[in-house]
């Protein structure tokens, strides 16, 4: 299959959750399909050779590329020189060029979501989310067929903006692997010697783009809500540490008079401490989507403590005991969930949980769906 991509943001070299998710969708598709992306300009060099798809950077990083009326007949070109058999928009937000598309190329069109937009903007309290709702339904209704990263979001899509179900599909985002992978030997050690603990600390773990407001929200609740309780209940024998690029200043700053606390920035591996902690947090009340991190801890075999709001999307009878969840707001239950986890002992996580997040078998099921797309079912 012959799949033309638009994705309208720079997402590489992919560093958040949704660029990373979005370079492994198109990279596994890659590996299947002759895959063509036509893209932002990237904010960084990249190594072409972890791309398993061509990409075309010609489009300048400038609000008005959203705008831009001539980007439907370049697009055309791209698309009849590639003999495409299908277009793939990622997110809704140039949706508006759907009919255009389809005129241009006599081609189908289908949109991934990776939240309901409207609603992630009302509830981060933005006063235009009713226009995000006419704009978003608009966009869905255009689209061929529709992708959803959760059963919830898809289910709430096919009432809310009147939808055929046979319109919709569940392509969750997913993990780089299909089995529980080997841990990283010493990463304990190797995390507190990089930060000045003590090898008798226990690790907890919160990471995420802190620049985004339902994250670095995240940090204000743990430092007023969770670091007290657990502060009573372990005294100084744990360490807190958050991880991610962007976290406001003030928060940096404020979160000095919490010793246990510490902000380290952007790292590159990840996957280090994930293995050294011995809890993963998700502590957001906002925001939407399926939360890559929490699938990625899980993965390696970590428990995932987190609110309502936080596991929205995921899969729960998947997960076991690997996801413990606590009502939005209640950060006792929150705080009691952390300290069980540490004692716990557990199987490792199913294979369902692998069937059902790993990206080969995620591709697999969407291809199969493209595939009746172009057939016409």
């Amino acid at each position: 299959m012959k799949i033309f991509a638009l994705v309208s943001y720079p997402f590489l070299p992919a560093t958040t959750g949704g660029e990373i998710s979005t370079l492994q969708l198109l990279n596994h598709l890659g590996m299947q399909h002759q895959v063509k992306v036509y893209t932002v300009e990237p904010y960084a060099p990249i190594d072409p050779k972890e791309l398993h798809f061509e990409a075309l950077f010609h489009m300048r990083f400038k609000p008005q590329r959203y705008l831009n009326i001539f980007l439907p007949f370049t697009l055309a070109k791209h698309i009849k020189a590639q003999a495409s058999d299908v277009i793939f928009l990622d997110q809704p937000f140039m949706g508006w060029m759907i009919p255009l598309l389809q005129l241009l190329t006599r081609k189908k069109v289908f949109v991934r979501c990776h939240n309901i937009e409207y609603l992630r903007f009302k509830s981060m309290g933005k006063s235009w989310w009713s226009l995000m709702y006419m704009y978003e339904k608009m966009v869905h209704q255009m689209a061929d067929l529709v992708i959803y990263l959760s059963e919830v979001d898809k289910e709430h899509a096919q009432v809310e903006f009147n939808l055929n179900p046979n319109k919709t599909a569940l392509v969750p985002t997913g993990i780089a692997y299909s089995h529980i992978p080997p841990p990283i030997v010493q990463a304990k050690e190797m995390v507190a010697k990089r930060h000045g603990l003590g090898l008798n600390q226990t690790i907890i773990l919160y990471f995420g783009t802190m620049h985004y407001a339902p994250n670095y929200e995240g940090v204000n609740y743990l430092m007023s809500e969770v670091y007290p309780k657990l502060e009573a209940a372990l005294g100084n024998n744990f360490s807190l540490l958050i991880c991610g690029k962007g976290l406001p200043q003030n928060l940096a700053d404020k979160m000095k008079d919490f010793p246990q606390m510490q902000y380290l920035g952007f790292v590159e591996d990840i996957e280090t401490y994930i293995d050294a902690a011995s809890v993963l947090l998700n502590p957001i009340l906002s925001g939407g989507g399926v939360k890559t991190k929490a699938l990625e801890g899980m993965g390696r075999n970590k428990t995932i403590v987190s609110t309502y709001t936080g596991a929205l999307g995921i899969n729960q009878e998947v997960c076991g005991p690997y996801l413990k969840i606590a009502p939005d707001d209640n950060w006792t239950a929150f705080t009691q969930h952390i300290l069980s986890s540490l004692s716990e002992q557990k199987l490792p996580i199913s294979n369902a949980f692998f069937d059902t997040y790993a990206w080969p078998g995620i591709v697999k099921k969407l291809s199969e769906r493209l595939q009746l797309l172009l057939a016409g079912k």
